[in-house]
This record gives C-alpha cells, structure tokens and sequence, in this order.
C-alpha cells in the first residue's frame, strides 16, 4: 500500500515507494552514517540495500527522517 499522496510522505512509507530525487538523498545520508559507523566494502553495500528496501521509520536511529516526512501520521 503507498503511503504517498499528493505529495505527503509518511514514516510508514517505504523508501523504494518514493521519487528517485527523495531516494537518492536518503541513500546519501545512510551512507555516510554507515560510513562513519565503520561500515565499509561489501558490509557497506549490503546495508544501504537493506536501508533502502525498508520503511523511513525503520532508519529513524541511523538518519534524520524528520527532513523527508511531510506528515506525521
């Protein structure tokens, strides 16, 4: 079920449900939080997917997803 309408993201959404623009941003931020985490090489990339498949919420204790949420339903 899409979370999306009309332009109001939810916490609930899933990340992949989002506009690419949106997608991308949030990929950059998990990055560098792993990166400075110690994430690196094949850990790093296993873990952005597993970030990127997921729901915003699910990444509220790696990034701030307070910038992408438009509604906090």
């Amino acid at each position: 079920m899409v979370h999306e309408k009309g332009g109001i993201i939810l916490k609930h959404t899933y990340i992949r449900l989002l506009p690419e623009e949106i997608q991308s941003k949030i990929c950059n931020d998990v990055y560098k939080a792993l990166y400075e985490e110690g994430f690196r090489g094949e850990e790093l990339e296993e873990s952005i997917d597993t970030a990127m498949a997921s729901k915003l919420f699910d990444l509220e204790d790696t990034i701030d997803i307070s910038k992408y949420i438009t509604n906090n339903a």
